[in-house]
């Protein structure tokens, strides 16, 4: 009797031939032509365009977040036309009475103090940059949208006005290199599933060029017909940056991070008082950009700041759990938290102590052993990743010298 047994095979999800028999040569799996073309060329858009194994390599938001992420990029890239024009005329292209050199010490200057602000910016928000990614992420295209209007307006302005109007915008510029690179790495490892870091990042790098060179296509068409027109630059740039700004704050809002920031540890730990943990997709679309919740907390402080109010016993309440090695404290009419480690506090040690200041601060009494045990368990069922955090503590420590 002859096998009739028939395997289709498919690639990332894709039907791609199917074998009628172990002997049988391969045929395609479409009817028509037609078909067979569409499924060829959808195959080779998400070999092209995608990460390998898409979608079960990436997270589930990976999607939605693209489409939004892809359409900012467009308007950013139209915009971003618009001030190049703009800042090109104020430098003295096309203006016969420019010299080169100073056209060339303006840039230089611009440049420079980018390099300054990307540094500066660096070191004084670098490690808000985990924590509070998706602020950062909106922060950094909305200062991307303001130095693009600081470039378009700065032509208006001659002698050293203009110069002073570029070192703004590349001030600006330089925030939004650091943010917006620190914030899309933040993304990109959320969305790799398989240990795929690196495709992730390329495969979005290809999304973005497609996108560019598109842009680029409709610049090239755009700007010839808005070079003697200011007022349809400022109409055109005026869309293009409201639908950046909106497309933005749907990417952010598209984020569903499975680890926890200090936001996010508030509202589940408020659930988990009230008897229900929130699920991931809800904390997500419940966390606050802009904004924290409840008390100023001090993670991994000084001993110094934790202790400051010990003769102040009614003015506070502090936790040292049997094992020691954090202290909390929580000043109610203060509105602060304190949190101070020991030199061999783990990231479990970090989530425990953070845990129990949310806990005091909701549910007005210190939780026990087994509040964190259950608390624990709860967020492991619904789906939260425990093994790491962004809580944001700092690198103070203390360790305990025999007396």
């Amino acid at each position: 009797m002859v096998d009739k047994r028939v395997f289709i095979e498919e690639y990332s999800g894709q039907p791609v031939q199917i074998y009628k028999s172990a002997l049988a040569q391969p045929s395609r799996i479409s009817k028509t032509k037609n078909f067979t073309f569409w499924v060829k060329a959808k195959s080779l858009f998400v070999t092209v365009f995608l990460p390998q194994g898409y979608p079960h390599t990436v997270t589930s938001d990976y999607v939605e977040y693209q489409i939004w992420d892809t359409l900012q990029a467009f308007s950013s890239s139209l915009v971003g036309a618009l001030a190049t024009a703009a800042v090109l005329k104020g430098v003295g292209v096309g203006n016969q009475e420019a010299t080169v050199l100073a056209a060339s010490m303006t840039w230089l200057i611009k440049d420079g103090t980018g390099m300054i602000g990307r540094i500066i910016f660096a070191w004084a928000k670098g490690t808000e940059l985990d924590s509070n990614c998706k602020k950062w992420r909106l922060v950094a295209d909305v200062f991307n949208d303001l130095a693009f209007v600081i470039d378009i307006t700065a032509p208006y302005f001659s002698g050293a006005f203009f110069p002073a109007f570029c070192c703004l915008s590349s001030t600006l510029r330089a925030i939004v290199g650091v943010a917006g690179g620190a914030t899309r790495t933040a993304v990109t490892r959320h969305q790799a599933r398989r240990q795929n870091l690196a495709d992730v990042a390329a495969k979005d790098g290809s999304q973005e060029t497609l996108v560019n060179f598109i842009s680029l296509i409709v610049s090239l068409i755009m700007l010839p017909a808005v070079n003697d027109s200011p007022k349809l630059v400022w109409f055109l740039a005026t869309i293009f940056i409201t639908f950046h700004i909106f497309a933005n704050f749907k990417a952010v809002r598209a984020l569903k991070f499975d680890t926890l920031n200090q936001k996010r540890l508030s509202i589940c730990v408020r659930g988990f008082c009230d008897g229900i943990i929130p699920s991931v997709a809800k904390t997500n679309a419940e966390e606050p950009l802009f904004y924290r919740i409840g008390p100023m907390k001090h993670f991994g402080c000084s001993l110094a700041d934790t202790m400051k109010f010990e003769n102040y016993k009614e003015l506070s309440t502090m936790i040292e759990p049997h094992h020691g090695r954090w202290i909390a404290r929580y000043i109610p009419s203060y509105d602060s938290a304190y949190v101070s480690l020991r030199n061999d506090a783990t990231f479990d040690d970090q989530l425990d102590a953070a845990f129990a200041i949310e806990y005091r601060v909701y549910h007005q009494s210190w939780p026990s052993l087994e509040d964190l045990d259950e608390f624990r368990e709860e967020m492991s069922d619904c789906g939260w990743v425990l093994d790491s955090h962004q809580l944001d503590f700092d690198e103070w420590r203390f360790r305990e010298k025999a007396t």
